[in-house]
């Protein structure tokens, strides 16, 4: 990379490079960052600016004060900067160069600065290792100092893991070569996730002084590497990371798990158009803070599975939707808080900024309005109440400490001044006084001088040889203290110094530099201590974060009429009069048809739901999930009566996802997914299938669909199925299982004044199969040409008159004894539990080809 005949600058340059491949270094130069050579060249497409040059070499700068909107835009583009700063004053002799190091790496997953970062959203870094079995992983959130790690050895297929990654959504992924590549292969990755590639791991275990013994991983070694790796790259980019983050091992089953297609599908977090708005996490959030809002998104995507747990949640929005002045009295206090969870890591870290403590002390004025708030409807969170009042003394201290110790507006930076309250600090307040009135402080001692000496002409005067001097006359020199020494005669008169005089000239010539060190010991001694408490300060962030979602979600209660559902270890899930809550938003007020659901009892185990396209099956589908994940989280939810047995995955084969760029075709995603649906089922699991088998023939379909539902099928207790579905032979099947039930979506077919034929949808689930999919109805409504309509309709007529004739002769006799052959006896012969996903699919095959025959 370097260059022959280079300047001594550039050879510097160069050389830091080298020591940091891969990563854009942004070189401090006076006030700009630049960068050169190919780097250069790079960035000046990347962002648009202008490429000059320097001795023949290609350059490009940004001003270092507006730094930050230049590395958005490149992390965005997934790439790494290296600040480089001057980290001397003194030019080396040698070289005539400052010293100059890399103080900084930023990646994506490494962010800690608010002006990087979104407030609302995490930002997760994921270390992962892939082994033949399984994976482990570690997730960190560096700018909250959140920390976990995951294992599982029998997940070879990686499905659980990108269920998991799905609900991280993290910024970065590093990991080893093999585990990345497999990552690539196996899972349908986002496309601004960023890729770092790092050695494997070396086998290690030395673990940091204030992390679990190794003896409390047991048999999670694999998930341990992970968060030791982690801490080795974090290590380049901010290695005081090691002092604040301490992994714990968090148990994925502990909470409701959603697959990565029910979490795109749903738009939980994201809209189908890619941004937030639009999702079930915007419509829900009403927080203040942006701690409440992130952790409504973390409740959101990790509803959770104890019923007592639930309750206790229920019991705090109810409170909120209860008690209007409690609600009321809370949001005026929220809206003081900053996001003190991110300030307090950067704090421990010692890159706390002098905004972001007084950001610190301002959301911690507030404690003694939240006590007196606790006291008065303390009854609405009793948990977060005993936490407060655990932690209310230290929280207390810190509060008076950082009132009186910070400015109340300080300076962005440090090095501005006036960081430090008046009157924190006796040497600094002198240091101030005599900065502003220097000549005032040596008149007063001058004067205190005449008075002591009886010398009436003195005076103090400054020049540029001696700086400050008393000036006695001739006539008065008898009078001179022994202890003035004599610097300079005049004609008339001498001068003098004391070593009081010479002191107070020093203060005031270094003071302004004396109270820049000064400060910044003092501020490092408030950040220190505050440190030092971090605990108590991420209770409090707990304790502010978990109210501001109860109120969030006790406003969205009232104001979308939403019930309070009962939650329970049963199995049934029930619920009536329920909306779409997204889909409700959207329509004029009271125009969205409600419908209501009874699953998971004897009697209906599998709802087979049949009728045309746009009648309301995706939305009945996807409802019925937004309601159970709502309810699980400990959100009201929108119906007017629910009970939800508690569930314990969501799955979806919702939608064609394809993955061409992994060689893999629409049908064949559609049976992966659908595989890894019937090998992870449990009978508490929820599963909504929408047209599987539609991607191949007809009869292969049916054939598919068919053996999918039997296999589904657990007459003594199997998950609950919501298969939506235009094979009319599926029907059927209600007649041969006592818990398959049929359904539709209600549609009219009436004659408009020209006699035309048209089609009303009336939206609403009722039982009992449709008779027909009104395809050409659709087609109509969706703006095909009338040619093209009117010709479909000419076709359908003349087909449906030979349906009784060549049709029924053969395939509607095949498609007839196909479900009445000794094929059946097989599939109720065949042991579900000891088939694997692709062993299934292979006996399907089988039968198909014998059928055919």
């Amino acid at each position: 990379m370097q260059k022959t005949n280079t300047t001594p600058l550039m050879k510097q340059y160069y050389d830091i490079r080298a020591k940091h491949p891969g990563i854009i270094l942004f070189f401090r130069l006076g006030d700009f960052y630049e960068m050169f050579d190919e780097q250069a060249r790079e960035v000046s497409a990347l962002l648009g600016l202008t490429l000059t040059a320097r001795h023949g070499v290609p350059m490009c700068g940004i001003p270092f004060h507006a730094a930050n909107n230049y590395i958005v835009r490149l992390l965005n583009a997934g790439k790494k900067i290296g600040i480089c700063e001057q980290t001397s004053s003194v030019m080396d002799k040698n070289t005539k160069l400052f010293e100059r190091k890399v103080t900084r790496v930023i990646t994506p997953g490494t962010l800690m600065e608010d002006s990087l970062l979104d407030a609302n959203q995490s930002n997760y870094l994921v270390c992962l290792s892939v082994h033949p079995r399984g994976w482990a992983l570690s997730c960190v959130e560096v700018s909250t100092g959140e920390f976990w790690v995951n294992q599982n050895d029998k997940d070879s297929t990686l499905t659980n893991l990108a269920a998991a990654l799905a609900a991280i959504n993290p910024s970065e992924v590093v990991g080893d070569k093999d585990s990345l590549e497999q990552l690539k292969n196996k899972v349908v990755l986002p496309g601004k996730l960023t890729l770092t590639e790092q050695p494997a791991f070396e086998g290690d275990y030395t673990l940091p002084a204030n992390w679990p013994a190794l003896g409390a991983w047991g048999d999670k070694k694999k998930a341990l590497a992970c968060a030791l790796q982690t801490m080795k790259y974090l290590s380049v980019t901010e290695p005081s990371f090691k002092t604040v983050l301490i992994p714990s091992y968090r148990e994925l089953k502990d909470s409701l798990q959603i697959d990565e297609n029910a979490v795109a599908s749903l738009e939980l977090v994201k809209s189908q158009e890619g941004g937030r708005r639009g999702s079930l996490w915007a419509l829900l959030d009403h927080t203040k803070t942006a701690v409440g809002s992130r952790k409504l998104k973390e409740w959101i995507l990790h509803p959770l599975m104890d019923p007592g747990e639930i309750t206790a949640r229920q019991d705090c929005v109810e409170g909120f939707v209860k008690n209007q002045s409690a609600l009321a009295d809370l949001s005026a206090l929220l809206e003081n808080i900053s996001d003190v969870e991110r300030i307090m890591t950067r704090t421990a870290t010692g890159t706390a900024s002098p905004r972001d403590l007084s950001g610190l002390r301002q959301s911690l004025l507030n404690i003694d309005p939240l006590s007196r708030w606790f006291e008065t409807y303390g009854n609405i969170a009793p948990h977060l109440r005993a936490l407060f009042e655990e932690n209310l003394p230290v929280l207390r201290e810190m509060s008076r400490m950082l009132y009186d110790a910070v400015d109340e507006n300080p300076p962005l930076k440090l090095s501005d001044g006036h960081v430090i309250r008046a009157g924190y600090n006796a040497e600094l307040d002198e240091l101030r006084s005599l900065k502003q009135n220097g000549r005032k402080c040596m008149e007063e001692m001058c004067a205190r001088e005449r008075e002591k000496t009886g010398i009436p002409t003195m005076r103090v005067g400054v020049n540029s040889v001696f700086g400050f001097y008393f000036e006695v006359t001739k006539s008065h020199i008898a009078k001179v203290p022994f202890n003035y020494v004599r610097k300079q005669t005049l004609v008339n008169a001498e001068r003098f110094i004391t070593e009081e005089l010479k002191s107070l000239e020093d203060k005031i010539l270094n003071a302004e530099q004396k109270i820049i060190r000064l400060e910044s010991s003092l501020f490092d001694e408030v950040r220190k201590t505050c440190a030092a408490r971090i605990n108590h300060v991420k209770a409090f962030a707990q304790i502010v974060s978990e109210l501001d979602v109860y109120m969030s979600l006790a406003l969205c209660a009232m104001k979308g009429n939403y019930v309070r559902p009962v939650v329970d270890n049963g199995t049934e899930l029930h619920y009536e009069n329920g909306r779409h809550p997204l889909v409700e938003a959207t329509l004029p007020s009271g125009s969205f048809v409600p419908n209501g659901l009874a699953i998971g009892t004897p009697e209906n185990q599998i709802m087979l739901i049949t009728g045309p396209n746009m009648g309301g099956k995706s939305v009945f589908l996807k409802q019925t999930a937004i309601i159970v994940i709502m309810a699980q989280m400990g959100s009201f939810v929108p119906a007017s009566a629910a009970r939800v047995g508690v569930v314990d995955k969501i799955m979806t084969r919702i939608g064609a996802h394809d993955a061409l760029s992994r060689g893999n075709s629409t049908f064949m995603v559609e049976m992966n997914e659908t595989a890894h649906i019937l090998a992870s089922m449990t009978p508490r699991s929820l599963i909504l299938l929408d047209e599987v088998g539609r991607g191949t023939s007809t009869f292969d379909g049916i054939s598919i669909a068919w053996a999918i539902v039997e296999y589904l099928y657990k007459p003594a207790g199997g998950p609950k199925v919501l298969f939506a579905t235009h094979y009319f032979e599926l029907v059927d099947l209600e007649n041969k299982y006592e818990s398959v039930s049929n359904w539709h979506v209600d549609a009219k077919e009436y004659k408009d004044a020209s006699g035309e034929s048209r089609l009303a949808f009336l939206y609403q689930i009722l039982p009992g199969a449709a008779d027909r999919s009104y395809g050409i109805h659709v087609a109509e409504i969706a703006g095909l040409p009338a040619a093209c309509t009117l010709r479909a309709k000419k076709v359908l007529k003349d087909l449906e008159a030979k349906k009784g004739a060549k049709i029924s002769a053969k395939e509607q006799d095949m498609v007839k004894d196909l479900f009445s052959s000794p094929i059946v006896e097989e599939i109720k012969m065949a042991d579900p539990d000891k088939l694997t996903p692709l062993a299934a699919l292979q006996l399907i095959c089988e039968w198909k080809k014998r059928i055919n025959e």
